[in-house]
C-alpha cells in the first residue's frame, strides 16, 4: 500500500531504530548485565572495577551481547525496553550458570544460543524468565517477576546507573547519536509539521530520555509535547491498575496512550473506552516486532522502517504480519 499523509492528522515515532540509534541502549544493557551477574554487590562474587567496564563498554557488549547477535535475538521475541534486555539476559545467564564467576565469552554464547531457541513472546515471556531465575537461585519465581520490586527497583536501576552515569563516570547516553544527520530528519518534521500533521513519540524510554537526545540535536521543537507517552506513564498506569500483564510494548497502551492520552484516564484508555474514530487518522511509525504488534493490538495504520536491529532482515516479518507500509527509513516519509 502506497503511504497517503493525506490519510492522516498525528503520526507517533517510536524513537530507537527510528529517530535515534539504539546502540548505546543496549551498551547500557549488557554493562548492567555483566554487573548484576559478575559483581558482589549484586548476584556475583567478584570485586568490579566499574570504571575500568565504563572504558572498555564496547568490548562489554561485543561479549555479553555476542556482536548484537544477541539483542537481534531477543528483540524477535516482541521484547521492546532495553532494561528488558537486560533482565533477559540475567534470568537465562542464571539458569546455564547459576555460579558465573569470570566473564566467560562461551557462556554468553550458550545465553545467545538458548534465547535463539525460545519459543514464547512476550509477554508471557516473562514469567518463564522468572521462574528459571529462581530455580537457579532457589527463590521464589514471584521474587523475579517482572512486575516485582526485582525489575522495578533492582534491574531498572542498575541499568540506569550505566545508561544515565553517576559520580564515578558519565553515562553511556553521551555516546548516543542518531541514525541519520540532524538536518535531514529536522527535514522531515519540518516537512510534515508544516502539512498540518501532529508529531508524537510512543517509546519505552523514560520521559527524561526522550527530551535529552531531542533538546540536545534540536529536534523537540518539531514535536507536540501532549503526544508524548513514555515508559514513566507505562509504569504509573500499571500502578495505578495492577493489570495482570505488563503494560509495555508489545501492549497497545504506550501508543494509545501517546494518541489519546490528553483526553482520557489510564483506565480508559487500558479498557479501550474512547472514541475509536481517533485512532484512524494516526499513524503509528516503528521499527520492531513490539512496535507492530502495539500499533495492531490498538487498532492504529501502521509504517516499519528497516532501521532497527535487524535492519533490511525485518522486512519479511513486517510483510507476514501485514504492517500498512514499509519504507526503508524515516527520510522516507513524504
Amino acid at each position: 500500500m502506497k503511504l497517503n499523509l493525506n490519510d492522516f492528522d498525528k503520526i507517533v515515532f517510536d524513537m530507537d531504530g527510528v529517530i535515534t540509534s539504539e546502540l548505546s541502549y543496549w551498551q547500557s544493557a549488557a554493562l548492567g548485565a555483566y554487573d548484576m551477574l559478575l559483581s558482589h554487590q549484586h548476584y556475583g562474587v567478584c570485586g568490579l572495577d566499574r570504571k575500568w567496564l565504563r572504558k572498555n563498554y564496547i568490548d562489554i557488549y561485543n561479549t555479553v551481547m555476542c556482536g548484537g547477535r544477541t539483542v537481534k535475538a531477543v528483540k524477535r521475541l516482541g521484547v521492546n525496553t532495553n532494561w528488558d534486555l537486560l533482565y533477559v539476559v540475567f534470568c537465562v545467564s542464571k539458569y546455564i550458570n547459576p555460579d558465573l564467576s569470570s566473564p566467560d565469552a562461551a557462556h554468553f554464547h550458550s545465553v545467545c544460543m538458548f534465547i535463539e531457541n525460545i519459543d514464547l513472546n512476550a509477554p508471557k515471556l516473562y514469567d518463564a524468565l522468572a521462574a528459571l531465575a529462581a530455580q537457579s537461585l532457589g527463590k521464589s519465581s514471584d521474587a523475579f517477576k517482572r512486575s516485582g520490586s526485582f525489575f522495578k527497583e533492582e534491574v531498572f536501576s542498575v541499568f540506569d546507573s550505566w545508561y544515565n552515569g553517576c559520580d564515578e563516570f558519565d553515562g553511556i547516553k553521551t555516546e548516543e547519536k542518531l541514525l541519520f544527520p540532524d538536518t535531514e530528519i529536522k527535514n522531515v518534521l519540518s516537512n510534515l509539521k508544516d502539512r498540518g500533521i501532529r508529531l508524537g513519540i510512543g517509546t519505552g524510554r523514560p520521559r527524561a530520555e526522550i527530551e535529552y537526545p531531542l533538546r540536545r540535536h534540536g529536534l523537540f521543537e518539531y514535536f507536540d509535547k501532549t503526544l508524548f507517552a513514555s515508559y514513566d506513564e507505562v509504569r504509573s498506569a500499571e500502578d495505578e491498575l495492577l493489570p495482570p500483564e505488563p503494560l509495555a510494548k508489545p501492549d497497545a497502551y504506550v501508543f494509545l496512550k501517546a494518541a489519546v492520552g490528553g483526553k482520557y484516564t489510564n483506565r480508559e484508555i487500558y479498557q479501550k473506552d474512547f472514541d475509536k474514530a481517533e485512532l484512524a487518522k494516526t499513524l503509528i511509525v516503528g521499527d520492531a516486532p513490539s512496535d507492530l504488534l502495539s500499533a495492531k493490538s490498538g487498532g492504529f495504520k501502521f509504517l516499519g522502517v528497516l532501521t532497527g536491529a535487524e535492519g533490511s532482515g525485518i522486512e519479511p516479518y513486517f510483510k507476514e504480519n501485514n504492517a500498512d507500509y514499509i519504507l526503508n527509513s524515516v527520510l522516507e516519509i513524504k
